[in-house]
């Protein structure tokens, strides 16, 4: 599983699910894969952590709201459960599997009749520069996606005939198999769960249902996007020959590195060279913004690494939590070449300090030794 599946389809349920149909689809993905009923089997014990992180999600009104918008790096935003075993995740969802009518087993043999599967969601990728993530902004995107065939209205069956039931599910789309003792559901090999199977099938679409064509869809992507976060379009996706809900649209952000500026969170970090007699005597420069330039005042005796913060000048907060700011870091810029006109005035500045050899300067070397100490 190298692509990290959607959080909805893992469970199997609609974006539009109930708190209560999120736990009775997970306990029946947790009672299906548990790694007691499934020993040695690796893809059971992966689908079954699977399970319980998207669980854990959707569970969350917080979480499962950021990730119904920015997708994956949304719900992560403020740390992720984790689990390295299906001992952790028992104790961290220990509430839903205990005894009684609502135990594990509480919903295994209660029909289960599965809605209409939804259209597939599709993945574009945005490159974004750093002023638009401080403002957001708007694309334009030209989209290749299928819709449903005008021909057959989606069926995938030439026109004037109709799909005919499956005879293996008897249109259910399921099949129920005993495994262990236990009656258990699983999708329908024969017809690959749609319940229906074409015998003449449509030429524009080739009995698929959907064909190919280009959309322009206009996406908004709001301030404050970070590096590969995913912003979610609901229903911009692609249709379901089944009646159910369209597909997503999914969009990898990618944000440019920046020639001055280096994002940290919110705050912007920028560095600033000021010459020797600028950070004796102070001044005041001019820095740059994402909006233009701003001037700011350096004190007389400035170090080098002192830090000035900008306040509000930084990238606002993608969940509408602040604004952050622009942190100036100082450094002091020393020639390497002197004329000699310039090594007369630094020689002027030496012998005001006292000489070449100050209690100062020997102050300054002893700190540094103990530093290395």
């Amino acid at each position: 599983m190298s692509e990290r599946r959607d959080h909805y389809d893992v469970l199997g349920v609609p974006r539009d699910a109930t708190e209560e149909d999120i736990k009775k689809a997970y306990r029946k993905l947790a009672f299906k894969f548990h790694p007691d009923k499934n020993p040695g089997d690796k893809e059971a014990e992966q689908r079954f952590k699977e399970a319980a992180a998207s669980y854990e999600v959707l569970s969350d009104a917080d979480k499962r709201r950021k990730y119904d918008q920015f997708g994956h790096a949304g719900a992560e935003a403020g740390g992720g459960q984790g689990f390295s075993s299906a001992e952790d995740i028992m104790r961290h969802f220990g509430d839903i599997f205990g005894g009684g009518g609502g135990g594990i087993f509480g919903d295994m043999f209660g029909g289960g009749q599965r809605g209409p599967a939804p259209g597939r969601s599709l993945r574009v990728h945005l490159d974004l520069e750093l002023k638009e993530v401080r403002t957001g902004t708007k694309r334009t995107l030209d989209v290749k996606r299928r819709e449903l065939c005008e021909e057959c209205s989606g069926t995938g069956a030439k026109k004037g005939t109709r799909p005919s039931n499956c005879t293996t599910c008897s249109g259910r789309g399921r099949v129920t198999i005993n495994h262990g003792g236990f009656l258990m559901q699983r999708e329908c090999p024969h017809c690959d769960g749609r319940g229906t199977i074409v015998k003449d099938p449509c030429k524009p679409c080739n009995g698929d249902g959907l064909v190919a064509k280009k959309r322009t869809l206009e996406v908004r992507v709001p301030a404050g996007v970070e590096d590969s976060m995913e912003l979610r379009v609901p229903g911009e996706g692609e249709p379901s020959t089944e009646g159910g809900r369209r597909g997503d649209l999914l969009c990898s952000i990618s944000v440019a590195e920046h020639a001055q500026f280096t994002r940290h969170g919110r705050d912007l970090l920028v560095e600033l060279s000021l010459s020797p007699a600028q950070a004796v005597l102070g001044t005041e420069v001019e820095v740059p913004t994402l909006d233009g330039r701003a001037t700011l005042r350096i004190p007389a005796g400035t170090q080098p690494g002192t830090r000035f913060r900008m306040r509000g000048q930084g990238l606002p907060d993608v969940h509408q939590h602040g604004t952050g700011d622009i942190i100036v870091i100082a450094g002091v810029d020393i020639p390497k070449k002197l004329d000699s006109a310039q090594r007369a005035q630094w020689e002027q500045v030496l012998k005001a300090e006292g000489g070449a050899s100050t209690g100062k300067e020997k102050s300054f070397f002893r700190k540094v030794t103990r530093m290395f100490e």
